[in-house]
Order: structure tokens, then C-alpha cells, then sequence
């Protein structure tokens, strides 16, 4: 870690907007190898491209660069191209084949974009592109921790105390997990990366200690992180406890490995996450309310964590591969209500595996209620393998807290139907179990599109006649040119749910 002065630095781009329409920031990434399917230039001038994943789920490639436009983007491919896409899909951006290997195109300003050659989700090209960044702090301040570009840092677990600031220059590659306790008025700015490949886990994946995410916040508040990029993160990605007035702005999760979460909100209030790409093989925004301690089961007294309110997402691009869901409350919500939370104009590129796009797992006691989904394009509902569109349940799992105390019992019951990790509820134990479960009421979806293929099913289903679903509001979903006009045509099913409106 260095410190050094900007002034030199800020006076290049002011000189250079004077030559040319567009100014190009271009970032690489110390020790991470190019990748050998796509090449990316920008106006002429090549931007490292790197690649992630390679079991059998296949990989993917991705480049970050600043720019403002417009600029000529030209792709060289691999495999020879037969068909692309551009998504999202309402950006409208125009592509020209040059020849079987070469294509070219013209973004006007900065987007999250994903490039889908011969439709093989298993080898795509993200393009994770932003405004010329702006330093707004002094670089002398003792409270910077500055890492710069081109190198590579063990950081372990690296702690921030009250108004400090970690800035990640372009090109700097941290190797660890960023941790912030009991902190206010702390920020985490730049375009360098946090990378959890190294990292390890005893395996319960639960000791605070531990490097099994990127960046862990609890008790904290006033936090600012934008810009950066996380990458192959073990487990969860962006996990706060306890945290209040958390802003989250133009930030780029690219994962791999099973479990890795993108953000889990758990107990948190006044949070806004915005312009960001996501791509998770777990939850890719999941709001809980958990806070791992060693006695959080029953027979031990229940911890009823703080509520969770006030939650804005807003202008992200998701892309959720095996496991999981792309938006997902539940499944551990200890805590008394759950309340006031948007998801908006957000665009939902791939769904993969046995979820949903739209859930609601309580498995736990807490009311949830005045949800609302708005303005979300869902990209292809043909590219979904056995997952559903919205999913609203009741639900008594292996994440209860009041699961079988005997882990034999839970190995020996446990099983996955319409969701995963479910146990039953033994006989002579139903009153006890229900007067574990929550309730879910007050939910609106309203202007979501499926852009195109067959529209997956749907399910609310609350626990029993005292547990149940109640006021769902359905406003304008349409797959294609069809509008949803009744329960039949959103392939719904339901199950102890009360005032279901679908207009």
C-alpha cells in the first residue's frame, strides 16, 4: 500500500478530452491471464480481457473499462459467429458482423453489457463499462488507505475503522477479505478488485474471522462502496449484518464457485444498491435475518434480530447461474417484520438453474410485508432449466430455526421438491412448528416483462391456515406480446393464499 498525489494524474484526462470526443480509461489486472476467447478493442486501442470459471459449467470472459462516448467497440471472437446478442435487451444496441470471427458496434454511454454468441450461455463476453471515475478526497489524508495499480496484495483481513477510506486504484488486484465492525463513515472507492480465489474456510463457513466472502460490515453505518470489482468469491460476496445507511453504487460481482452469494442483507435498514452487474452461482441479492451465532437453533432461545426496512435496488443487471435465486427474501428471517423494500428497473439476463426470479422464503417467524418488484425485464425464460417466475412460500427447512436438533435426523428427512432443503413436519409436532412460522402479506409485481420464450410456473403457498400468503398484486406481467390476465395464464398455483388481484 502507497500513497501518492494526484495532480499529475487528473490533468491527463482534461488535456486529452480537448483531442478527442471520447476519453478511455482501460484497467488491467495483475496475474490474471487474458482470455483466449474474445480480444476487445475500444477506438482502436485493445483492452485486456480476462476470463473466470472453466469446469464443466464452461466460462465466461470479462473486461472493465471507463469511457465517455461515444466509442466504437470491435469484438474478435473464437468459435465463428452464426448469431449474437447484445443484452440487456432494451438498450436496442446494434451490432455489424465484419466477418465469421469480427463484429463490431457503438456504445454511446457506459452499461453493464452482455455479449451472447450462437446462444452458449457457457461462453459469453461481459462487459462491465463506467463513467470516467471521479477522486472527490485528498490522497495526503492519513484516514486513505491507497493500493496502486499493478500490483498485487495479500491483504488477509483487512480492517476499517471509523472515516477511513480504502481506494483501490485501476489495476491494484487484493487478495483477502475487507472487513468493517463496529465503524461509521467509511467508503471503499476505485476501480482495482478484491479477489477471493486464495481464500479459505474451516467449512461451516461461519467464524468472522474467516476470508470466506470479500467484504463483511456489522454493526456499522454511513457506508459507501462504489466502483470496484469483486471477483470469485469462496462464499457470499457482500455480506452486512446490522448495517444502516449502506449505499452500493456501480459495483461488478463475477463468481464461479457454488454458494457464492452476491449480496445477503442481513438485518440491515436504508440501504440502495444501484447500477451494478451480478453474477452469482448462488442468491444474487438475498435479504436475511441472521446473525450466525454458535446457539441460533432451538433448543436455545430464539435471536430475534433487528428488522430490516427501507431496501432499494434499483438499475442492476443480474445474471444467476446453478444455484439459487436472482432476487430472494428468506430463507433465515429471525426477526419481527421485514418491511418497505424495492427491487426496480433491474434487468435479469439468465436465470439457470432450480430457482426463481421473484422469491419469498420465510422460514422463520417474521411478518414480511409492502414488497414491491417494478420495471424488471426478464431476458429469455427459455435459457431457465426447471425454475420457476415468482416463488412465495411458508416454509419449514433445514434453515429454520426451529430444525430437527439432531443433524442425523436432518440427513436422514431432508428433501427437495418444488424447493430445495425442505424437512416434514413429524407427527405430534405440528403446533410447536407452526408457532415458528411467519406470515407474508402485501406484494406487488407490477410492469414485469418476460422478453421472450415459454413462461416458467409460479407458486405461493403459505404453511397452514393461520400461515398464509395473503394480498399478492400482480399489474401488467407480459411474456412476449401476452399480457397475464389470470391465474391460468401466469401458471400459478396456490396453496392456503388469500386475495390474489392479477390485472
Amino acid at each position: 500500500m502507497i500513497k501518492r498525489s494526484f495532480k499529475n494524474f487528473l490533468i491527463l484526462p482534461l488535456f486529452f478530452s480537448q483531442l478527442s470526443v471520447a476519453q478511455l480509461v482501460k484497467h488491467q489486472i495483475p496475474g490474471l491471464p487474458e482470455s483466449s476467447d474474445f480480444k476487445v478493442w475500444v477506438n482502436d486501442q485493445k483492452i485486456f480481457t480476462t476470463k473466470a470459471g472453466g469446469d464443466y459449467r464452461g466460462s465466461y470472459s470479462f473486461a472493465n473499462f471507463d469511457f465517455n462516448g461515444p466509442v466504437k467497440i470491435r469484438v474478435k471472437a473464437k468459435h465463428a459467429i452464426k448469431w449474437l446478442e447484445i443484452m440487456p435487451s432494451i438498450l436496442k444496441i446494434k451490432s455489424k458482423i465484419i466477418d465469421d470471427y469480427n463484429f463490431e458496434f457503438t456504445l454511446n454511454k457506459p452499461k453493464k453489457i452482455t455479449i451472447l454468441l450462437n446462444n452458449d450461455k457457457r461462453n459469453v463476453l461481459h462487459l462491465l463499462t463506467n463513467s470516467i471515475e471521479e477522486k472527490n478526497f485528498d490522497p495526503d489524508d492519513s484516514d486513505i488507505l491507497y493500493y496502486k495499480g499493478g500490483e498485487i496484495y495479500d491483504i488477509g483481513v483487512l480492517d476499517l475503522k471509523d472515516n477511513q477510506t480504502l481506494y483501490l486504484e485501476s489495476g491494484s488486484r487484493l487478495k483477502g477479505m475487507v472487513r468493517i465492525r463496529d465503524a461509521k463513515n467509511v467508503k471503499i472507492l476505485g476501480r482495482g478488485i478484491i479477489d477471493g480465489t486464495d481464500n479459505k474456510s474451516s467449512g461451516n463457513g461461519r467464524f468472522k474471522d474467516e476470508p470466506w466472502r470479500l467484504i463483511y460490515m456489522e454493526n456499522s453505518s454511513n457506508i459507501e462502496i462504489k466502483g470496484i470489482t469483486l471477483y470469485n468469491s469462496l462464499k457470499w460476496t457482500v455480506h452486512p449484518y446490522n448495517v444502516s445507511d449502506l449505499q452500493i453504487d456501480n459495483i461488478n460481482i463475477v463468481n464461479w464457485d457454488y454458494g457464492s452469494d452476491g449480496m445477503d442483507l442481513s438485518s440491515c435498514r436504508d440501504v440502495k444498491i444501484s447500477n451494478s452487474f451480478l453474477r452469482t452461482n448462488d442468491d444474487c441479492i438475498a435479504v436475511k435475518a441472521i446473525s450466525f451465532d454458535e446457539k441460533m437453533h432451538y433448543p436455545n432461545p430464539r435471536i430475534q434480530n433487528p428488522n430490516i426496512k427501507n431496501i432499494l435496488v434499483e438499475g442492476c443487471t443480474f445474471w444467476n447461474m446453478e444455484y439459487g435465486n436472482v432476487f430472494d427474501i428468506g430463507f433465515e428471517l429471525r426477526c419481527e417484520k421485514i418491511s418497505d423494500l424495492t427491487f426496480r428497473n433491474c434487468d435479469v439476463l439468465i436465470q439457470e438453474g432450480r430457482g426463481s426470479v421473484f422469491t419469498i422464503h420465510n422460514s422463520d417467524n417474521a411478518l414480511i410485508e409492502n414488497i414491491l418488484f417494478e420495471d424488471i425485464r426478464v431476458e429469455n425464460s427459455d435459457l431457465v432449466s426447471n425454475s420457476k417466475l415468482i416463488d412465495i412460500a411458508i416454509l419449514f427447512s433445514i434453515w429454520s430455526y426451529d430444525k430437527f436438533e439432531d443433524n442425523e435426523m436432518i440427513k436422514k428427512y431432508r428433501y427437495n421438491d418444488s424447493w430445495d432443503n425442505l424437512i416434514p413436519v413429524l407427527p405430534g409436532k405440528e403446533e410447536f412448528h407452526a408457532s415458528h412460522r411467519g406470515h407474508v402479506k402485501n406484494i406487488t409485481l407490477r410492469n414485469i416483462q418476460v422478453l421472450d420464450g415459454k413462461l416458467p410456473y409460479s407458486v405461493f403457498n403459505g404453511f397452514d391456515k393461520d400461515h398464509i400468503v395473503d394480498g399478492i398484486r400482480i399489474e401488467n406481467i407480459t411474456v412476449g406480446d401476452k399480457r397475464i390476465k389470470n391465474e391460468e395464464d401466469l401458471k400459478l398455483y396456490t396453496k392456503f393464499t388469500e386475495n390474489i388481484t392479477i390485472e
